[in-house]
């Protein structure tokens, strides 16, 4: 690979070409398929496929086309036509949202751009219980406690899902829900080999009597990473989820998680950028008791506890000068003994993730349907969340936060056509400010199958712990500070959102076919922003230091849609495109121009993903994934990009068991690109899966 940076072109190339035409083949071939093969008969359930269930945008279970949001369903049959190995893979595939590759190991995940290396605007849930990290600001994909392998089926809300979930659902929810061990019985044994040398291996058991049923996994999975940087990664995930049914009326829902290995972390900007490993060591317990009062009414109490230990290992007293830029070029080969000179004894990490972080939460829904006309949920919370960090709460000790919450939302249809929702979340927390996130919404079905929905949105979202607290410095060794690098701000206030959005939503009930657009305006304002503090006369090396701010703020205007066509049973296409118009600027702070934030955005992103079931066993499909060129908050510019995937799924019966293979080459065409730095390169990989089921 050696120092050779990529370019992108937009001149058609051979390569461009079959990257289209390849999609395109599986649709001809379904197409003479259906034409040269007889046709199986149709069942009812391939007849009379309803309108999809939801439950993520009001936490109450409606129908897709009365739920006041976009949402996007991402099923177990959809993962597996996408050969997706991580589960930020699956989120191509979700209108407006960008997926990419930090480093070899960390993925990232953010919904209309304007990110960095830790995406903070979109709250991920794993049954309904938050993942989201408030000692990072973000989700840590690799510490979440369950795989691909474990997934049902995904929720995604597109919009703001504050009035349903609160701050940390600001611009949008992710739902992940795992598989029940009662559709999914089989004992499973699983392997993936392929590039960067990855070994994963997994193992599923289910089992299910009168009142109980649980599932139990476990996986393993390490690779080598990328041969410059050398950034491995090995992580060990058992999860535990199950349903204990003592009575008609009760019902107790558990899933519990726990994940350890390491990721070497860094920023691959610089081919001499050095990588350092972060261990890390999570679990998660969440257990929900649902009691059904009449026909009228029902409660739920769910517990929720989450904790993550990072442990990422120190660098030297002169690597941390070189990187925080305190010495001149020329003094980088004495960068050690300058140290030593300085009485620098404790120094940060150069990634800083390193500490511990407690989450407790617990929560109180009552849902009252009186009649088919109006369905009503709402409920209160409390959350507990505290972290510790050397490097990121530097001498703060243990830093807490007890937040408040009171939620609802009211449906009501006046007419059989029309249905309102009205919802909110009221948040008190103790570092910031109280405030309200309200939603309105009127869908309204134009014929049995076409239905149109108005909706308008404000959302707040308030400090993380981190956020808020966040202090990092460079130590003497004495305990003082030699060089302040972040100090906390506060006075931050909470970032505010305004959304409006048209959606329109079409369905052919026959096959399952749909079409889903949404138009809409997103405007963010006191958005957290690092700005530079001259502190000239204070004890620090270089007269300045950074401190969030609410200095940035931006405008998003676009539309997007997601089709989904099934003219045959053995094949589909599922596609979808996003166009956001972005406009926007942030202060950076003393002595630094005001930032124009317009590009910082991809104006265009599209996936394809089309599958055709060639045999009873043999199944064959195609992923083509499209970004426009974006200037990263962190990753800087990047190019855009078209990458193809192939997947080839066959399956072998051998006595009692079923054999599973899938061949899966990522970047098919060997079309290398810039995955958010500039020296992560992702070129054409290629892996085995077999699965036996027994």
């Amino acid at each position: 690979m050696g120092q050779k940076k990529i370019t992108m072109t937009q001149t058609w190339t051979v390569k461009n070409l079959l990257s289209i035409i390849l999609p395109v083949f599986i649709l001809v071939a379904g197409a003479e398929a259906k034409e040269n093969t007889p046709l199986p008969e149709f069942t009812e359930e391939d007849i009379f496929i309803d309108i999809p269930q939801v439950f993520s945008a009001t936490r109450q279970t409606q129908k897709l086309t009365e739920a006041p949001a976009s949402i996007t369903i991402l099923s177990q049959k959809d993962i597996r036509a996408m050969g997706a190995l991580k589960i930020t893979d699956v989120l191509r595939m979700v209108p407006g949202m960008q997926s990419y590759n930090v480093t070899a190991n960390r993925s990232a995940a953010t919904y209309h751009g304007m990110s960095d290396d830790h995406p903070g605007r979109m709250e991920v849930m794993i049954n309904g219980h938050s993942v989201y990290l408030p000692l990072l600001s973000t989700v840590a994909w690799e510490t979440i406690g369950i795989t691909v392998q474990d997934i049902d089926y995904i929720e995604v809300v597109r919009g703001s899902n504050a009035p349903a979930y609160g701050s940390n659902a600001f611009l949008g929810a992710i739902n992940i829900v795992t598989k029940s061990p009662i559709s999914d019985q089989n004992n499973k044994l699983s392997t993936t080999q392929g590039a960067l040398n990855s070994q994963q291996y997994g193992f599923s058991h289910s089992e299910t009597s009168d009142s109980i049923a649980y599932r139990l996994s476990t996986h393993f999975e390490e690779n080598d990473g990328y041969n410059i940087y050398d950034d491995g990664f090995l992580n060990r995930v058992v999860n535990l989820s199950g349903t204990y049914t003592p009575s008609f009326a009760d019902t107790i829902d558990f899933n519990m998680g726990v994940s350890s290995g390491f990721i070497y972390l860094g920023q691959a900007d610089n081919i001499d950028n050095n990588f350092s490993p972060r261990e890390h060591e999570s679990n998660f317990q969440h257990i929900r008791w649902n009691h059904i009062l009449d026909a009228e009414n029902e409660l739920g109490l769910s517990f929720t506890h989450n904790y993550l230990d990072l442990n990422e290992e120190f660098t030297s007293s002169g690597d941390a000068l070189i990187f925080y830029q305190q010495i001149p070029t020329n003094l980088y080969p004495f960068a050690d003994a300058i140290a030593d000179g300085l009485g620098l004894a404790s120094i940060q990490p150069l990634g800083s993730e390193h500490g511990t972080m407690h989450l407790y939460d617990l929560e109180l829904e009552h849902r009252y349907n009186p009649n088919s006309n109006i369905s009503t949920i709402w409920g209160l919370g409390y959350r507990n969340e505290s972290a510790k960090s050397d490097t990121l709460l530097v001498n703060q000790g243990t830093v807490t936060e007890d937040k408040w919450r009171l939620f609802g939302n009211v449906q009501w249809k006046p007419l059989q056509q029309l249905a309102f929702n009205a919802g909110g979340m009221f948040e008190s927390t103790s570092i910031a400010a109280a405030h309200f996130s309200p939603r309105l919404a009127a869908n309204y079905s134009l014929t049995p199958s076409s239905t149109i929905r108005v909706s308008a949105t404000k959302a707040y979202r308030t400090p993380s712990l981190l956020e808020k607290n966040g202090l990092s410095a460079l130590l003497n060794n004495s305990g003082g500070y030699y060089d302040l690098v972040a100090i906390p701000n506060p006075d931050l206030e909470p970032e505010e959102l305004t959304s409006y959005e048209l959606g329109y939503f079409h369905q052919w009930k026959e096959t399952g076919s749909f079409l889903d657009i949404r138009v809409f305006t997103e405007k963010i304002d006191n958005a957290f922003n690092s700005y530079y503090i001259n502190a000239l006369g204070v004890d620090d090396v270089d007269d300045g230091y950074r401190m969030l701010t609410n200095s940035a703020k931006w405008k998003n205007i676009g539309a997007e849609f997601q089709f989904k066509l099934q003219p045959h049973p053995n094949f589909s296409v599922l596609t979808n495109y996003s166009y956001i118009n972005t406009k926007g600027e942030r202060d950076r702070g003393y002595g630094r121009d005001i930032d124009s934030l317009d590009d910082r955005t991809p104006m265009h992103t599209a996936a394809l993903l089309t599958e055709w079931k060639a045999t009873n066993t043999l199944s064959i499909s195609a992923a083509q994934y499209y970004m426009s060129k974006v200037n990263w908050l962190e990753g800087s510019h990047r190019e855009q990009y078209r990458r193809t995937d192939l997947i080839l799924s066959d399956s072998f019966r051998l006595k009692n068991a079923v054999l599973n293979t899938r061949l899966i080459v990522q970047n098919l065409f060997d079309d290398p690109y810039e995955d958010f730095y500039e020296y992560n390169i992702f070129d054409r990989r290629a892996y085995i899966q077999l699965q036996l089921d027994f």
